[in-house]
């Protein structure tokens, strides 16, 4: 496991920052937080706490530890990261959306080279990562950035990884498409399996997760 970061770390993470309020964030503060990093990459989670749309009055819940994993490596590789720090609107179906915005002004004023937007599957899932793509459009003409992943998660025994078994990235407004088809930025959504997010139940999951995504980043930056 690289220096920097511990289990224990993690799940006290998870509750400081994203689980205040039942996972609803404090009234009154920014919706979104963006954190600047050295390598042009930026990893982001719109989910990482309750979220709201226009026709619904209860919130949608939570990707749980998608938040902390975009904090853990955006330490642990000096990636740039944004996340969802209270309840606002589903920037994963909505462009006119606060969280949007700062994603938008990150990615111009960051020169970033791709996005990865990480979500939560659920455990009955049957697969561990579904990768989607829109269709092989969303990596644009970089398709090493999908492969290279692909191959750090094997690498650390992550089976199962499948490409849009289920989720295509652009079936509706979506972080990936907003990236790759107004930013004109390479993106890829990964629709991460439950037991892969949960360290106090699968820490060697997690701690796999955290690793391959780690690796990855910083062999895609060597490339840059």
């Amino acid at each position: 496991m690289a220096r920097g970061w511990s289990l224990e770390k993690a799940v006290k993470m998870e509750e400081e920052l994203f689980g205040v309020n039942d996972y609803q964030g404090l009234p009154g503060e920014k919706s979104y937080v963006t954190l600047t990093g050295k390598v042009p990459v930026l990893v982001s989670a719109p989910h990482s706490v309750k979220h709201t749309r226009r026709s619904n009055t209860v919130p949608k819940e939570e990707d749980e530890y998608t938040g902390t994993l975009v904090r853990l490596l955006h330490e642990l590789t000096s990636c740039h990261a944004i996340y969802a720090a209270s309840s606002d609107l589903d920037a994963n179906f909505y462009d006119d959306c606060p969280y949007k915005a700062g994603l938008g002004e990150l990615v111009i004023k960051s020169n970033i080279k791709l996005v990865l937007d990480l979500h939560g599957a659920s455990l009955w899932r049957d697969f561990a990562i579904d990768i989607g793509t829109c269709k092989g459009k969303s990596f644009l003409d970089k398709p090493h950035f999908l492969s290279l992943l692909q191959d750090a998660l094997a690498d650390e025994g992550i089976g199962d990884v499948h490409i849009e078994d289920t989720f295509s990235a652009c079936g509706q407004a979506t972080v990936t498409r907003f990236v790759s088809q107004e930013l004109g930025v390479p993106a890829l959504q990964l629709e991460i399996n439950k037991r892969y997010r949960d360290p106090e139940n699968h820490p060697e999951e997690f701690k796999s997760l955290v690793e391959a995504l780690r690796k990855y980043i910083l062999e895609l930056a060597a490339r840059l």
